[in-house]
C-alpha cells in the first residue's frame, strides 16, 4: 500500500500573481478552488525575472549566483552558463532514490544537455511544451521597428487548432497509464510545464471570447511618468509607445485567456487524478517561474529593466494531503528556492545538502513564526545586456540595487504599484542603508562573492559598503 504521496507539479512560463489573486480580472475557476482546498501565496518570489535561471533555481535550491545560470539556456554558450548534474545536487535526484518514478512533460529550459535521465527523471517528452497556433489573420497585434523584424505581441486562434494543451494530454496518459500499471503504488512526481502564457500571447477563440475587452482595467501604471525610474526603463518603454489603450486591453485579454486555457487544463488533469483515485494521495503545487509586467509602468514581457512586482512576485498554489485549507495568505514570504526543500520535507525525504532554500512546511500546516518568513532575495545579470541588479525585500520593504542606473527603494504596502521611488528621499535614508545591509549579508551567505568583495574603487557604488555587517 502506498504511503508517500505522489506529487503533481504544474508550471507555467510568465504568470504573475496579480493575474490569478482573487481580484483579478483572469478567470481561472479550477485554480480558486484547488487554492480554496490549500493555500495561495500571495508573497511568492522569483529568484530571477528570466526562465532559465528561476528554474534551476527551483530544481537546485540555489541562487543563479550559486548556480550560473544567469541566462538563458539558448542565448550563450555552454562554458558561460550551465548547471550539469555532475556538479550541482537537483531534488529530483533525492526523490528518485527515495523510490519515486519521475515523469516530466513539456518546457524544460533549466540546462544545455536536455539529457532529463541525467537528473532523475525516469521519462519525459519536452517537445510538448507549447499549444500555440497561428493567429488567425486580423487578429494579430504586431509591433514594427525598423530593422528589426515586426513583433507578434497578441492574436487569436481557432479552437479547433487548440483542443487541448499536448504537456497536459502527456501528463493525463502518464496517471493513468500509471494507475493502469504494476506498479500503481508507487509513488510518482508528475511535472508539466507549459510554455504559455508567454508571449506572443495567442489564445483560442473560446476563451478569448470570455473577456470583453471595452471592460478590461489597465494597470494602474500603464501612463506611468516614470518619474525616478532608471534610463533604461525610459527606454523600453518607447518600444512600446506605439500602443494605445486598446491594444493595452486586447493584449490583457488574450494573455489572461491564454491563462484561462491553461486553467481548463488544470481542471482536466485533476480530473484524472479523481478518476484515478490518486487525488487524496497527492501533493499538488501550481507556480510559474516568473511574471510579465503587463502594461506596469508601459512595460510588457519581463526581463531587462524590471525588477518589479509584476515580474517577480509570482503565483503559488498548493493543496497538501490532509492538510486544512487556510485559502488566502498575503503575509508569508517565500521563494522559490523553498519549493524543493518543502517537497522533499512534506515526502519524508532526506534534505538537500546545499540548499539555500528552506522548507516551508509549517506555513502549510498554519504553525510558522510570523518572523521566519519576512524575506525574499533576487538576483539579475542583464541578459545580454550584462549588468546587475540584486532585490532585497524585508517586510513591506522592497530595495533594489542597480549600480549601472539608479537605486529604488517602495514601501509595497503603501505603493504598490512601485510608483514613488524613495531611494533618494533623506527620511529614508535609514531604511535604503538597512536594506543594503541585508543584501550584504544574504550575499555572504549565498557566496556571492563577485559582489561582495566589491572594494575596487569603481565598483564602490553601494550606499554602504560590505565590512558595515563586519
Amino acid at each position: 500500500m502506498q504511503k508517500q504521496p505522489n506529487i503533481l507539479f504544474l508550471m507555467t512560463d510568465h504568470t504573475n500573481a496579480q493575474a490569478i489573486s482573487p481580484d483579478s480580472q483572469c478567470l481561472t475557476p479550477n485554480l480558486d478552488q484547488l487554492a480554496s482546498e490549500g493555500i495561495r501565496f500571495g508573497r511568492f518570489y522569483s529568484t530571477n525575472a528570466i526562465c532559465s535561471p528561476a528554474r534551476a533555481s527551483l530544481m537546485t535550491s540555489t541562487y543563479p549566483s550559486t548556480h550560473g545560470m544567469w541566462d538563458c539556456t539558448h542565448t550563450q554558450r555552454k562554458e558561460w552558463v550551465d548547471v550539469p548534474a555532475d556538479r550541482f545536487e537537483y531534488f529530483t535526484h533525492l526523490m528518485s532514490d527515495a523510490g519515486y518514478y519521475n515523469a516530466y512533460f513539456g518546457k524544460w529550459h533549466v540546462e544545455q544537455s536536455n539529457k532529463l535521465e541525467d537528473f532523475g527523471w525516469h521519462t519525459y517528452d519536452r517537445s510538448c511544451a507549447n499549444a500555440r497556433s497561428k493567429a488567425i489573420p486580423g487578429t494579430e497585434l504586431i509591433i514594427p521597428k525598423e530593422g528589426y523584424r515586426d513583433y507578434l505581441l497578441a492574436g487569436v486562434s481557432r479552437d479547433k487548432d487548440t483542443p487541448s494543451h499536448p504537456a497536459f494530454d502527456r501528463g493525463i496518459d502518464f496517471i493513468r497509464s500509471h494507475a493502469e500499471g504494476d506498479n500503481r503504488d508507487q509513488p510518482f512526481f508528475c511535472f508539466v510545464s507549459t510554455a504559455e502564457p508567454h508571449d506572443p500571447y495567442i489564445t483560442p477563440e473560446r476563451f478569448y471570447d470570455m473577456y470583453d475587452p471595452d471592460k478590461i482595467q489597465l494597470s494602474p501604471t500603464l501612463h506611468d511618468n516614470l518619474k525616478d525610474k532608471p534610463d533604461v526603463v525610459k527606454r523600453l518603454h518607447s518600444v512600446w509607445e506605439t500602443l494605445k489603450d486598446d491594444d493595452w486591453r486586447k493584449v490583457c485579454a488574450s494573455y489572461w485567456a491564454v491563462i484561462t486555457f491553461i486553467d481548463s487544463e488544470i481542471g482536466r488533469i485533476i480530473n484524472s487524478l479523481k478518476d484515478t483515485g490518486y487525488y487524496d494521495n497527492t501533493i499538488i503545487v501550481f507556480a510559474s517561474d516568473h511574471g510579465d509586467m503587463l502594461g506596469g509602468h508601459g512595460l510588457i514581457t519581463k526581463g531587462i529593466g524590471t525588477p518589479y512586482e509584476e515580474v517577480y512576485n509570482v503565483p503559488l498554489v498548493m493543496k497538501v494531503p490532509g492538510m486544512n485549507p487556510i485559502g488566502e495568505d498575503q503575509n508569508t514570504v517565500v521563494s522559490n528556492v523553498d519549493i524543493a526543500p518543502t517537497v522533499l520535507d512534506l515526502c519524508g525525504i532526506k534534505p538537500m545538502e546545499d540548499a539555500q532554500g528552506k522548507s516551508f512546511k509549517s506555513a502549510l500546516e498554519g504553525n510558522a513564526e510570523p518572523e521566519d518568513w519576512q524575506d525574499a532575495y533576487g538576483e539579475f545579470f542583464g541578459q545580454r545586456f550584462v549588468y546587475t541588479q540584486r532585490i532585497v525585500w524585508h517586510e513591506n520593504w522592497k530595495y533594489i540595487f542597480s549600480p549601472g542606473g539608479i537605486d529604488e527603494l517602495y514601501n509595497l504596502a503603501d505603493d504598490p504599484h512601485e510608483v514613488v521611488n524613495l531611494a533618494y528621499d533623506p527620511d529614508h535614508k535609514d531604511t535604503k542603508i538597512e536594506m543594503t545591509k541585508r543584501m550584504w549579508r544574504k550575499m555572504k551567505e549565498i557566496g556571492d562573492d563577485s559582489l561582495f568583495n566589491t572594494h575596487y574603487a569603481t565598483l564602490r557604488t553601494a550606499p554602504i559598503g560590505p565590512n558595515s555587517i563586519v
